[in-house]
């Protein structure tokens, strides 16, 4: 009876042991399990968060690829423009030059017409006419030739020469101006409203001869 009491009481406290072991396995086991969801939790937010960096480094790139794109499309409209620009500055250049070419020539020819009108006038016995600037603005008629005085003279703006208006005193501008006695040998001053003195073009009449074409030199 004793045995048995014994045995089972050995039994028991085997049962016992086995019972907290599987208790304390059963413990880990919870542990592990409990760990293995944390990583599973940690591991989909990592994936989450790697999908969501991918979609970003891929719109990202898409963007840079668009930006690169528009910038190759501004690049060659602006070449295209400066090409553009710079076949319009070469025909300004040209026409420019050809503009300063016929107006030296158109000076020149002038010129020539005065001298040989002056001449002319000189070789009938008619009055030559010179006029020279003076102060700014300020302008002088000279004559030679012709009768000992012309009692009046007419100086008129020519159009295109950029006088504005002819004046004496301090009489308001007009583009006709009526100056006189004037002796041969002698000179007249008077204003002339301008600041372009290479383009200063007159006309001086005295009755009965023609009227003549002066530049002021």
């Amino acid at each position: 009876m004793i045995a048995l009491s014994v045995v089972a009481a050995v039994v028991a406290m085997c049962a016992v042991a086995v019972s907290l072991w599987q208790a304390r396995e059963a413990k880990r086991a919870q542990a592990a399990a409990k760990q293995s969801q944390e990583a599973a939790t940690k591991a989909q937010e990592e994936a989450q968060a790697a999908r969501k960096a991918v979609e970003q480094a891929t719109a990202s790139a898409f963007q840079a690829r668009t930006a690169a794109e528009e910038a190759k499309k501004a690049a060659a409209k602006a070449e295209e423009a400066v090409g553009k620009a710079a076949l319009e500055a070469s025909a300004s250049r040209m026409l420019a030059d050809e503009a300063q070419l016929s107006a030296h020539q158109v000076t020149v020819r002038l010129d020539e017409i005065t001298v040989l009108l002056a001449a002319e006038r000189s070789r009938a016995g008619m009055p030559a006419f010179a006029i020279t600037p003076g102060a700014p603005d300020e302008f002088r008629l000279s004559y030679s030739g012709g009768p000992a005085v012309i009692e009046q003279l007419t100086v008129s703006v020519v159009p295109g020469s950029r006088v504005l208006g002819l004046s004496q005193h301090d009489e308001p501008p007009v583009e006709h101006l009526d100056v006189g006695p004037l002796h041969t040998g002698s000179a007249i001053t008077f204003r002339a409203a301008t600041g372009q003195r290479a383009s200063a073009v007159f006309q001086v009449r005295a009755e009965p001869w023609e009227p003549v074409v002066v530049r002021a030199e």
